[in-house]
């Protein structure tokens, strides 16, 4: 072993986790080096080619109103965008875009490389360096990072961003190989042994993808053609819909019928899934084809979506397929689609196993809890997905950047963003499968919507330093235009062309058929706004009730997240609690007692029989009593 140039921090994993986790480092001022196995699996998308949808367009405005990159980088590269959900509420609108997936990762890593303190290198990191931590009882810290090829990089803190690489292996019917997604070299050199050494719970998990296929051999004309929207929503705040027109590329709507469900049934025996050849856990909420045909035995059929995975390749992705079913299983499946019987397989959909933490051993800043310096983000820590990585490796950077500075965390709970409540599910909670957002996990969803994500998150990018002084500048000017709109709306009077008074506005835009736009002609005096300030007014006049019985229960929510938890509290020894919540609550170590109530297996009773406990051990020690 030699020893390289050091860093303050090293980041394992170049998707992107590793990407906003690098990025957040190195603009903070900290230097910070970039592993990646391949240069050419920065930023890579092996999965669907989009960003955003339901629920996951939320963390991505999100991730660019803390300051981190993904919504900026999806603009700059973005073949179609849509907003999703525009029947209901703003709650669940959700904003989607197709990337040319090529580009993507293209534009990603010169962004990378254009960034002050952050150095690439293409190399399998195999070991962690850690050492007892002075003055603290079974607790360590790391001293560096090792590769493949025997050099050593000294650093003060690391963070893991594996993805789907670590001890990873493709499997379609009886063919597998030792590889990461895309034929990508897997990482096998000996990390999980030493992250297992080292104590950490490690598990198996599995995803898959579809097949690709041959654009030059679909009949477009026999499925249902989805233009983008005309009018764009940018997924970045400091991004204008006419800075990122541009042309765009349709995606095609098909679906599966009884002939493809029998296909699918007669090869169940030929389908590793069903044969006992895959051994992680898959995700529930993105089944393969073959798993909902049994599992939703009685659905006629289900829908497809041909994507494009870019402007200059013919490869479209099968959204809705994926599988690990044989290789002529999958094309003749394929054959009996509407617009696909003639169509050729490109890339062959596969199954991919991975080795992965459980997230019950992170803390809330997503460090790893009995060491010191050494953080984790992405698929390493059970969840799935490209916006579920990057807000985790983001949060992650600020953390570990946070700590060297000696800076106070960033710690975002589930009432302010679905990043809080994605981080929260994890660490509290825990996944026995890849973890995916959904907008119904999130209990304050009215507040958390995509469009108010700047409004929640921008000040804290702004306190961490990832959001410039002129950027929180015109944020406050935003802001304090809302505000003044949203008084005039409750002071004006609405006036028909008679000069006859119909009420206020406020009132009168609280009705569902009446809009901001569709009142224009009653509301005199209006100025012209800029679109982001007279909608953020109409939703917050709209829902105003709503809005305030949520801030009540999230009051509620931070009344016991100030009942704190000493943390050296034997849960074990608590009379009167049930034994699984005894064993949960010493896995979980909660802080607080808003925290204990959301792990699983943990019931109210338990709790009210923790605050009793609480109570009397406050009331000895204040009695100057011994509390142990």
């Amino acid at each position: 072993m030699y020893q390289e140039q050091g860093a303050d921090v090293a980041v394992i994993g170049g998707g992107h986790a590793g990407c906003e986790a690098a990025l957040a480092c190195a603009r903070l001022g900290l230097k910070t080096i970039l592993f990646a196995i391949s240069l050419d699996s920065i930023a890579q998308m092996p999965c669907n080619p989009s960003i955003g949808g339901t629920s996951k367009g939320h963390l991505v405005r999100e991730i660019d109103a803390l300051g981190g990159e993904m919504g900026k980088n999806i603009d700059k590269t973005y073949i179609q965008t849509r907003m999703l959900n525009t029947a209901k509420g703003p709650a669940v609108h959700s904003l989607r875009a197709q990337a040319d997936k090529f580009r993507y990762k293209e534009t990603m890593k010169l962004t990378l490389e254009h960034t002050p303190n952050l150095r690439i290198r293409q190399n399998e990191i195999v070991k962690i360096h850690t050492e007892a931590l002075e003055g603290s009882e079974g607790e360590r810290k790391i001293t560096g990072v090792e590769t493949a090829t025997g050099a050593y990089y000294p650093c003060r803190a690391a963070i893991i961003c594996t993805g789907t690489y670590l001890n990873s292996r493709c499997i379609h019917g009886e063919y597998e190989t030792l590889t990461g997604p895309n034929g990508m070299q897997s990482a096998r050199g000996g990390l999980t042994e030493n992250l297992a050494s080292l104590g950490l719970p490690l598990r198996r998990f599995k995803t898959g993808t579809p097949a690709r296929v041959d654009g030059k051999t679909i009949d477009f004309d026999k499925m249902t053609v989805q233009e983008g929207d005309a009018h764009i929503v940018p997924f970045s705040f400091e991004n204008t819909a006419d800075g990122i027109r541009r042309e765009q590329k349709p995606c095609y709507l098909t679906y599966t019928n009884e002939k493809t469900h029998e296909v699918i049934r007669a090869n169940l025996h030929r389908s590793p899934l069903y044969g006992g050849v895959i051994h992680g856990i898959g995700p529930r909420y993105c089944p393969s084809i073959e798993d909902k045909v049994v599992r939703f035995a009685d659905k006629e059929r289900h829908q497809l979506f041909l994507e494009p995975e870019g402007e200059n390749t013919e490869e479209y992705y099968v959204q809705g397929m994926s599988s690990s079913l044989p290789e002529d299983v999958q094309r003749d499946m394929l054959r009996t689609i509407p617009g696909l019987e003639h169509v050729e397989i490109m890339r062959t959909g596969y199954a991919i196993e991975y080795d992965c933490i459980d997230p019950l051993f992170l803390e809330e800043t997503l460090q790893i809890k009995t060491i010191r310096g050494l953080y984790s983000a992405g698929q390493f820590n059970g969840s799935s997905g490209y916006e579920e990585a990057a807000a985790q490796g983001l949060v992650a950077g600020i953390n570990a950047a946070m700590a060297l500075l000696e800076k106070e965390p960033l710690k975002i709970d589930r009432t302010n963003s679905y990043i809080g409540v994605l981080i929260d599910d994890l660490c509290t909670k825990g996944t026995n499968e890849p973890y995916r957002m959904m907008t119904s996990r999130a209990e304050y969803r009215l507040m958390l919507r995509q469009d108010n994500a700047d409004l929640r998150l921008t000040p804290e990018g702004y306190r961490v330093g990832l959001i410039s002084q002129e950027r929180y500048e015109a944020f406050l000017q935003k802001k304090a235009m809302i505000e003044k709109e949203i008084l005039r709306l409750q002071q004006t009077r609405a006036l028909d062309e008679e000069g006859h008074s119909h009420g206020l506005m406020s009132d009168l835009l609280k009705h569902p058929e009446n809009t901001y736009e569709s009142l224009a002609a009653w509301d005199q005096g209006r100025e012209p706004l800029p679109e982001a300030v007279w909608q953020q007014a109409e939703i917050q006049i709209k829902y105003e009730g709503y809005i305030r019985r949520e801030e009540a229960a999230i009051a509620h929510f931070h009344k016991l997240e100030k009942r704190q938890i000493p943390e050296d509290t034997d849960f074990l020894s608590i009379q009167g609690l049930r034994l699984e919540a005894r064993q949960k609550l010493n896995a979980v170590r909660p802080l607080s007692v808003g925290q204990a109530s959301r792990i699983s297996g943990v019931s109210p009773a338990d709790i009210n029989v923790l605050l009793v406990y609480l109570a009397r051990k406050n009331s000895m020690k204040e009695e100057g009593e011994d509390t142990k």
